[in-house]
């Protein structure tokens, strides 16, 4: 029996297996599924693509089309496992949500009240600001890391030496005054994790978070460690052929884009949110519900007033809530680092959850999650 026939008759077994009412609610097919995939990789010329979905709490598809790597052409599959990028905002703020649960993280409270070597700025910054692109904490400038970008390559053990990259910069503008995305940011988790926890990070999220929801590809995305199933992403030459990207070493920045995954574990991880593994229903509705005032504008500096254009989602604790065609309003995350792209989608409110992983850019993930989505939606 050839290898494609094998995996036809598995997901045939696994569509078998599905309640009815499952099978009546979408317009899904394996083969069809797998044909999209392989056009979605040929329009936009990608060395693979991985995908899994889940409907009511199960897995129902879980594949990879293409490679996972160009140098031996390793087949890509729904275990790929690559660094996620943004996508690891999401799957940090669980932990820190955990801990607000206990009692032992308020969002409200200040920086500083977790981090007293945190330095104190025009305007109080607190932890709901961090997670909602708020703070007035710049993002990325393209300089923080030296010289041909040689501080991108140092190992951070510690989180708080790894601040000092940013840290000292004055405010790009006034806190809560209007919306800038800023990974810098968000990477403030991991000390205010630890810091309440007494724990160190990567061992809370993997102790209180992965584990229990059974995602055991996922952790730090550390250079030196020997990682199975580890896939590699592929930036465009001059000449418009596939080239490595430049190295980096995440440590700086675990929270906010550190993080590697897989397709499986990503689903994996919505599922335990959904059904109260994680967090309590009261929590999850916290996280996901929109903080931010509809409109809030983004910053921009060029502006006469300093504001650009509203805001194309509504935003939740790391969470970006979009609206689909059908006007299905989901939470969602993307990412994007070192050649690869990566995307997270939770119709919690419809059984649906769908995740993406492709190994070139450019590449509009949420826009083919989405479709993708389309198919086993009510």
């Amino acid at each position: 029996m050839t290898v494609t026939r094998s995996l036809r008759a598995v997901a045939l077994s696994i569509v078998l297996l599905l309640p009815a009412a499952v099978l009546a609610a979408q317009s899904y097919s394996y083969e069809g599924l797998l044909d999209y995939m392989e056009q979605i990789r040929n329009d936009n010329d990608l060395p693979g693509l991985s995908v899994a979905v889940a409907v009511d709490g199960e897995i129902v598809f879980s594949e990879g089309v293409g490679v996972a790597e160009l140098d031996n052409r390793t087949r890509a599959t729904g275990r790929t496992v690559h660094n996620v990028g943004s996508v690891s905002k999401v799957l940090a703020v669980v932990g820190l949500m955990q801990l607000v649960e206990q009692g032992k993280v308020d969002l409200d409270a200040t920086l500083q009240t977790y981090m007293p070597w945190y330095p104190e700025r025009e305007f109080p910054i607190t932890v709901r600001h961090i997670l909602t692109h708020t703070s007035g904490i710049r993002h990325y400038n393209g300089v923080e890391f030296g010289p041909h970008d040689l501080l991108s390559l140092r190992h951070y053990d510690d989180f708080q030496e790894a601040t000092e990259l940013w840290r000292d910069d004055p405010l790009a503008y006034e806190t809560g005054s209007g919306w800038m995305y800023s990974s810098h940011a968000h990477n403030l988790q991991h000390g205010i994790v630890e810091a309440a926890s007494g724990m160190d990070y990567e061992e809370y999220l993997k102790r209180f978070v992965w584990e229990p929801a059974g995602m055991m590809a996922t952790q730090f995305d550390i250079p030196s460690r020997v990682v199975q199933n580890r896939g590699h992403g592929y930036v465009r030459g001059e000449s418009g052929r596939f080239i490595h990207p430049e190295p980096e070493d995440p440590s700086y920045k675990y929270a906010g884009g550190g993080i590697i995954s897989n397709v499986d574990d990503l689903v994996r991880f919505a599922l335990a949110i959904n059904d109260g593994r994680l967090l309590a229903p009261e929590t999850v509705a916290e996280m996901h519900r929109p903080q931010l005032d509809p409109g809030i504008r983004q910053i921009d500096p060029s502006s006469p007033d300093g504001l650009g254009e509203p805001i194309a989602h509504e935003q939740a604790l790391a969470w970006f809530i979009r609206t689909d065609q059908a006007g299905r309003r989901y939470p969602s995350h993307t990412g994007t680092v070192k050649g690869t792209r990566s995307f997270l989608a939770n119709f919690d409110d419809y059984g649906v959850v769908v995740a993406l992983q492709t190994n070139a850019l450019p590449f509009d993930s949420a826009r083919y999650g989405e479709a993708i989505a389309q198919m086993f939606l009510p």
